[in-house]
């Protein structure tokens, strides 16, 4: 049923997320989106040299841009999030009955924060189910080795759309040591493992050559953020607590302690859970020197392993008496309302302290760009103005429709035109300066990408170029400004800069 409920109240945001083009007219893109979407039309083959991220989001990108559909990402996007909340519910199914898998999975899927990140094209959404599958199939491979196999398939998938799930099989491997050390004899294990293993070194020896026989090419360095750091920790203790909900908190923490102290049955569900989310965790906040909430959805999953033990000991506490049914229900209610509190989207400097009122952290930004959260400079901000806009209108609510985006308009059709004059005069694989109009975002890192993905070749400073593209409204007196042109369309000017 939840399932159906699931499905039903997620068409109204999924057709609201509908556009004509992506890359023009999305609303839900940052600069590592951008990124993606660049990396995506170099597997389809067009001139653009990608920075070669994780080939998997890239190559459904691609096979969406050939098949001319490639607006429906959005729509890959929640598939990918209702196929982790299918395999979640079966890795609680391993420990609980159908009503509190159910329950617990619905808190994940319906979570803001998913929901929000769902509409973003970035990788956390696609490589989530991966990690749950490994550990559920981690889970089974006690009833059956064999399920050791599909364990380093998973992992292996999931490494193709995040690295991630490197952390994740570290944390996988010392469940195995901790539950069973005999597995490491059988040939399932192996197998399983030198899939994954294989998966990974393919993929980087594909990536080293690459950036060797094109050292001009932009670079997904991630490797320049591997180093030990101790600046993570209040901004994803920050992050976490508002992922989580501060209502809900007690109940995860009460589960959490249930879950430690289980039985020998549930050993290897609790391995699973712990050492996933234990290494995920570490990894993120201690060796990755960049902080971001969407980071925390990894291990949400297994943090939903905590919160469903905390509501079957709610249901316990339930049976005692009518008093304790009402309260029950009536803290389960509230925690359902709490889970779908609307925070400002992508807004992981937030907690909610009520559907009206947060806490917005103070912030600092550190030499390589990192925002850093912390208590000091805190302040409460009203974001809402009345209790029923304080809840996510992610689900069930027809009113979000498609952002107004003709191709058509000048804004968007004269890139294409301008595009083909530039093609005209510079070479192949040649840059193009850009001076981003005014109604362009603010961020700059955004617009360069987002151009680089319309004119396909590289786009840079007006200096660095023979010839730049600006808004009509560039300062006078300046080459943008005044004929001749080498075009005029509609906003935009095309001009030699040197």
């Amino acid at each position: 049923m939840l399932a159906g409920l699931a499905i039903l109240g997620a068409f109204p945001v999924v057709r609201s997320l509908l556009v004509a083009d992506l890359n023009l007219c999305y609303p839900y893109l940052t600069a590592d989106s951008y990124d993606w979407i660049s990396n995506g039309l170099f597997w389809a083959g067009r001139p653009v040299l990608a920075s070669l991220r994780p080939p998997g989001l890239p190559l459904l990108i691609a096979a969406l841009s050939k098949l001319g559909a490639l607006s429906l990402l959005p729509v890959m996007n929640f598939l990918f999030l209702g196929l982790s909340t299918a395999f979640l519910y079966l890795l609680l199914r391993e420990r609980h009955d159908a009503w509190i898998a159910a329950t617990a999975g619905w808190f994940f899927f319906a979570n803001d924060a998913v929901l929000d990140l769902a509409k973003y094209v970035l990788a956390e959404t696609y490589a989530t189910p991966f990690l749950v599958l490994a550990a559920l199939a981690f889970v089974r491979a006690g009833r059956d080795l064999r399920w050791y196999v599909v364990m380093g398939g998973a992992l292996g998938a999931a490494f193709l759309f995040s690295y991630a799930a490197v952390p994740a099989g570290i944390g996988l491997a010392l469940a195995v040591l901790a539950v069973r050390k005999g597995d490491v004899r059988c040939r399932e294990l192996w197998i399983g493992a030198l899939a994954t293993v294989a998966v990974a070194l393919s993929w980087f020896a594909v990536r080293t050559w690459f950036h060797q026989a094109h050292p001009d090419a932009p670079r997904h360095d991630f490797e320049a953020l591997l180093r030990p750091t101790f600046s993570n920790l209040t901004s994803h203790a920050f992050s976490g607590v508002s992922l989580l909900g501060l209502l809900l908190i007690p109940l995860y923490a009460w589960g959490a302690v249930r879950l430690l102290a289980g039985d020998t049955v549930g050993q290897r569900y609790r391995a699973a859970a712990l050492w996933a989310a234990s290494a995920i965790l570490v990894f993120v906040v201690f060796f990755y020197d960049w902080a971001d909430k969407r980071f925390l959805v990894y291990v949400l999953p297994f943090f939903t392993c905590a919160l469903a033990e905390g509501l079957d000991g709610l249901r316990r506490f339930a049976e005692q008496g009518r008093l304790a049914s009402l309260a029950s229900a009536a803290f389960l209610a509230a925690c359902l309302l709490w889970n779908q509190i609307r925070y400002p989207s992508y807004g992981f400097g937030y907690l909610a302290l009520s559907p009206m009122h947060f806490l917005e952290a103070g912030r600092t930004t550190e030499s390589n760009l990192k925002i850093v959260l912390h208590l000091k400079g805190a302040r409460v901000v009203r974001l809402h103005g009345t209790l029923a806009s304080g809840f996510s209108r992610g689900l069930f609510d027809p009113r979000p429709s498609p952002p107004p985006c003709a191709l058509a308009d000048p804004g968007f059709a004269c890139l294409g035109t301008l595009k083909i004059a530039a093609d005209r005069v510079l070479g192949e694989g040649q840059p193009i300066g850009f001076r981003p109009p005014a109604s362009w975002t603010t961020d700059r890192l955004q617009s360069f990408i987002r151009l680089r993905n319309v004119v396909e070749r590289p786009v840079v400073e007006p200096a660095a170029a023979e010839v730049s593209l600006a808004g009509v409204e560039a300062a006078p007196g300046a080459d943008f400004s005044r004929p001749p042109f080498l075009a005029r369309c509609g906003p935009y000017v095309l001009v030699h800069t040197r």
